[in-house]
């Protein structure tokens, strides 16, 4: 068994916990809310986010960082994209030296288009290269409940994902190693965006065909992406792309589809994602996105359909007419099972 340190409260964070705690890891819990660990302690649940799923007795949450991760020998990241700098730069000074690191977050800072292990690299410099990265199909309810899901966990070398492997893998849920690090992230970034633009076309009552096409050409931004910045076009056909991607596009339960949903209903993108207690991070991922596929010179019209309607005041009626009255293409162009490197060269 192993220590393992959670720093994230918020639902895949303490679903994650409870699950290594199940598994008989001494797990404990960094929360950035202040009071929430005492509020946890008291209900034995996490009633702001993960409401009506017990927590082991033998979980422990605190605010205190120090405390969190002492003796850590596995640390799994769960913060929102936006706060993985400050957090990581927190922790520096109490990682143990030998540590594993996993980041769960799926997104992409957005002023500086850094991907999480842009910014493990930053900020972790003497611990980045025993960074793993897990994507895939996995919401936080779904865990808690202790229902089946597989995901992909990936490193540089593909011998330090096996070794999280071995840590975190059960018969209800199964862990698979890549070494894909750029194509695990992407995936699990772009989907968010996509999945904002089929809850959009579901809430305008366009049609499981529309749906269907959107999530499909999604999917090809997402490949078109991957490979213009060094990623197997092929992950993206696994569990960090096409099963993250339809989990997210076809589910009420997704932060991101349900954004769609009130962009449909008429409501400005900044007030939904103002109202909302959890992030949702394809928000936030396409302003990031527009920006990388200008950079990187790639065709990505969903995506920019989705920051033109969320960080312009774009009309969906608008968008949705001119995705659909764009020139014709061939299906395939800019997908080609090779890889090129990233816009920077690395």
């Amino acid at each position: 068994m192993a220590s393992v340190s959670v720093l994230g409260a918020g639902a895949f964070g303490t679903a994650l916990a409870i699950y290594c705690s199940e598994l008989g890891h001494q797990t404990r819990v960094w929360a950035y809310d202040e009071g929430l660990p005492e509020r946890i302690a008291a209900a034995h649940e996490n009633l702001v986010y993960l409401p009506g799923f017990p927590v082991p007795n033998d979980l422990h949450f605190t605010n205190d960082m120090g405390a969190a991760l002492q003796g850590a020998e596995l640390v799994l990241l769960a913060v929102p994209s936006g706060f993985m700098r400050s957090v990581t730069e927190q922790a520096a000074p109490h990682l143990p030296s030998e540590v594993l690191l996993t980041s769960t977050t799926k997104g992409i800072e957005r002023d500086s288009l850094a991907f999480m292990s842009d910014i493990l690299a930053e900020t972790l410099p003497d611990h980045a290269g025993h960074a793993t990265y897990l994507s895939g199909p996995s919401f936080a309810k779904d865990m808690a409940s202790r229902l089946p899901a597989q995901v992909t966990l990936a490193a540089p070398n593909i011998d330090m994902a096996r070794r999280v492997q071995a840590i975190l893998h059960s018969p209800r849920f199964r862990v698979y190693a890549s070494d894909d690090v750029i194509g695990v992230q992407l995936g699990g970034a772009l989907k968010n965006v996509i999945a904002v633009a089929c809850g959009a076309t579901h809430g305008l009552g366009l049609g499981a065909s529309a749906v269907a096409s959107l999530m499909t050409r999604g999917l090809a931004e997402m490949a078109r992406m991957g490979v213009a910045l060094g990623a197997n076009p092929l992950t993206f056909l696994g569990l960090a792309g096409v099963g993250d991607l339809t989990l997210t596009c076809t589910n009420k339960l997704s932060r991101n589809f349900r954004l769609g949903l009130e962009l449909a209903a008429g409501k400005p993108a900044k007030e939904v994602v103002a109202s909302q207690k959890a992030v949702a991070e394809g928000y936030h991922t396409a302003a990031a996105v527009h920006s990388l596929a200008r950079r990187a010179k790639v065709d990505m019209p969903i995506s920019e359909s989705v920051y033109r309607v969320c960080h312009e005041g774009a009309a969906l009626a608008d968008e949705a007419t001119r995705l659909m009255g764009r020139e014709r293409k061939d299906e395939l162009a800019g997908i080609f099972l090779t890889t090129a490197k990233r816009p920077d060269g690395s």
